[in-house]
C-alpha cells in the first residue's frame, strides 16, 4: 500500500490525476465483488486524495481532495 501512496503522491505533483490499473489494484485489494471500491475510496480519503473514477476490471483514478470551506475558513486536506 505504501507503494501506491508514493506513486499517487509523485504523479499528483505534476499531473491533475493518477490512474492505477487493474493488475496493480488486485495486488493490494483482491477482487471481492462489490467490496473493493469502498476500500479504495477509504484509502484515498485517509491519505488526502479522492477516488474520481473506478471501473471494476479497469482502473481507479485519483486526484487531490478539494479544499473544504468550513465557517469561513478553508481547510486543506493533508
Amino acid at each position: 500500500m505504501r507503494r501506491f501512496l508514493r506513486q499517487i503522491k509523485s504523479e499528483l505533483k505534476t499531473a491533475k490525476h493518477c490512474a492505477i490499473y487493474q493488475e496493480e489494484l488486485k495486488r493490494v485489494w483482491p477482487d471481492e465483488g462489490n467490496q473493493r471500491e469502498p476500500k479504495i475510496a477509504r484509502f484515498a480519503e485517509e491519505h488526502g486524495f479522492r477516488l474520481r473514477f473506478y471501473r471494476d476490471g479497469l482502473c481507479a483514478i485519483f486526484d487531490k481532495a478539494p479544499e473544504r470551506e468550513t465557517e469561513g475558513f478553508y481547510i486543506k486536506s493533508s
